[in-house]
């Protein structure tokens, strides 16, 4: 084969390869292919696109050798000299004809007076769909470095050759072959006429390109693409032929894959067609909103219930996107609901607020789910609403009976302050409240000077309201918010003071005898003074852990004793290391 390819037809036959692979399967030997292969050359070299001159790649050599600058992962002469020199050297030439020459070595005419040479040599290749130059440009010295490109060509060639995965062959014009690389003669082993794709009758001149079913080497079945391009000498006259081949089983199943898989595609789409209409029905025929839209907020169907519940003006909204019909707040609220829909594929219930086009407010069951459209994967939100306006309704309704028996349960149904149950409860919270606190903590038992006769001489009606007008005084006076007012029984009271001492107590107490008798309740029946008056006993405790809260209701029970024995109309203060103590309440 060396006799007949001289170095001008081996730069061509690779030429041809190039250009059949490019133009049959839009691909040529790639730069990483190159790039591997200069890397394992010692002799400087460096790929040079023939367009514009920039390079591609140069390997540690080239590099070292002129200085050449190879951050993020690009080559860039570091001198504007040597690369001027290196470009006008380039645009002497033409591609595809390859070149050798010895020319000035422009690294070191500028630092010595001795003029020193260089090897210049460039090899036309075809690298990504471009037109490169390889070249390679030496000092004539006895460095390191290897010989100049062009003088082992022949073994690169047959090196590039033999690493490529396609079988190439090469025929002369009578259909000889006269080489082949390493690809060929392993998968054809023993049968190489059978790797022959097309017949000595068969016209060279053009381009053909078959396909056909063989076996590999292991006997499995596959499908190979052969391309023959010939081989043109200076004359154009046909010495050859350049035929390779490939293995596209692999293209050819996911060719059928992808056949099969549109045709499954076009059975979907015919059935979504045909459930089309009776979704359409469905839509419109619910009262209940109903609806579909993308991750991007696309509406892409729904009925008139559910454009009103979004807030749309018109009742199609298909086509239109959210941004356009949605309140922003609205909206807002919406995308955070559906991210764990969109993201983790849950269902989302829950109620709604929405006021209709008419003003009036309705109230929601809105349940949301991932939907996938399985002919492209869309994913979206299916919307399905219940109108629970009237349950809504119901339960607020219950819930409003529900705390009326409860305020029942703790209200004195007379007077409206709590009764003796909630005074209980309350009394049990702020003791323990107390002993965490080490905070006093006040109690203060009143009742009503005379009632009984009050009651038999003014009818009871009249002991109602009096019981009433007895409580306002209470809740003008007592007024920060811990503070407990209560019915005990009867005509008797009982105020709850936390957090407050002996004399704080002893002030609320006044107080409260101030504004009774600023009430003037008359009570011609009493005979303490001319109208309603209250006795009260005053008990402070500080609680302690292992105490019983009976203790302070028991020093406050005293105090309101020894506030009756003293004439009535008397505050009593008590304590549990003396005896209660009275004094005259404001007139």
């Amino acid at each position: 084969m060396s006799e007949w390819l001289p170095l001008t037809l081996a730069v061509l036959l690779i030429g041809f390869i190039a250009g059949a692979f490019w133009i049959s399967h839009r691909r040529v030997m790639s730069l990483k292919t190159w790039r591997l292969y200069l890397s394992n050359l010692h002799s400087p070299k460096a790929m040079i696109r023939d367009k514009d001159g920039s390079i591609l790649y140069a390997n540690r050599s080239f590099v070292r050798l002129f200085s050449v600058d190879t951050s993020d992962d690009m080559y860039r002469i570091c001198g504007e000299r040597e690369q001027r020199t290196i470009t006008a050297l380039l645009a002497s030439r033409t591609w595809p004809h390859p070149f050798i020459e010895m020319t000035t070595d422009f690294r070191s005419t500028s630092k010595s007076c001795n003029t020193r040479y260089a090897r210049f040599s460039g090899l036309p290749v075809w690298c990504g769909g471009q037109r490169v130059w390889i070249v390679s440009l030496e000092p004539k010295s006895d460095t390191v470095y290897s010989e100049p490109f062009s003088d082992n060509d022949s073994q690169i060639f047959r090196s590039v050759i033999n690493s490529l995965a396609e079988l190439i062959c090469f025929q002369d014009k009578d259909g000889h072959v006269v080489g082949s690389n390493l690809a060929f003669d392993r998968f054809w082993k023993g049968r190489e006429n059978e790797g022959l794709m097309f017949s000595e009758q068969d016209d060279p001149r053009g381009r053909r390109t078959q396909q056909s079913w063989t076996t590999n080497p292991i006997g499995d079945s596959c499908l190979l693409e052969t391309s023959q391009t010939p081989l043109l000498d200076d004359d154009n006259r046909v010495f050859g032929t350049l035929s390779i081949s490939h293995d596209v089983t692999n293209w050819y199943m996911m060719r059928q894959s992808l056949e099969r898989e549109i045709e499954a595609r076009q059975e979907v789409e015919q059935q979504l067609k045909k459930h089309s209409n009776v979704l359409t029905s469905i839509f419109k025929a619910s009262v209940d909103p109903i609806g579909i839209y993308n991750r991007d907020y696309e509406f892409l169907g729904g009925n008139a219930a559910f454009a009103e519940a979004m807030g749309a003006s018109h009742d199609n909204l298909e086509g239109e996107r959210a941004d356009d019909v949605m309140e922003p707040e609205a909206l807002a609220q919406h995308r955070a609901i559906d991210e764990p829909v969109l993201r983790d594929g849950k269902t989302i219930k829950y109620e709604d607020l929405v006021m209709k086009r008419d003003g009036s407010q309705v109230w929601y069951e809105l349940t949301k789910t991932q939907f996938r459209d399985p002919t492209d994967d869309t994913i979206g939100v299916l919307v399905i609403a219940r109108d629970v306006t009237e349950r809504k309704a119901t339960q607020q309704q219950l819930a409003d009976a529900i705390m009326e028996l409860e305020e029942l349960s703790f209200v004195d149904g007379l007077t409206k302050v709590a009764n003796r149950r909630s005074f209980d409860e309350q009394l049990v919270k702020m003791w323990h409240a107390h002993i965490r606190d080490q905070e006093p903590l006040s109690l203060i038992f009143c009742d009503i000077d005379y009632f009984k006769p009050y009651n038999d001489n003014y009818g009871h009606q009249e002991g109602d309201k009096a019981l009433r007008q007895v409580a306002d005084v209470f809740q003008r006076v007592i007024r920060r918010p811990l503070d407990a007012v209560a019915r005990y029984g009867g005509e008797e009271f009982a105020i709850l003071l936390p957090n407050t001492n002996a004399e704080g107590a002893h002030v609320v107490a006044q107080n409260i005898a101030r504004e009774l008798a600023a009430a003037a309740i008359p009570h011609a029946y009493s005979t303490v003074h001319e109208d309603l008056t209250l006795s009260q006993g005053i008990a402070t405790v500080y609680p302690r852990a292992g105490q019983d809260y009976g203790d302070l209701v028991s020093l406050a029970d005293k105090a309101l004793y020894s506030a009756k024995h003293a004439g009535r109309n008397q505050i009593a203060v008590s304590s549990k290391s003396a005896e209660p103590t009275c004094q005259p309440q404001p007139a």
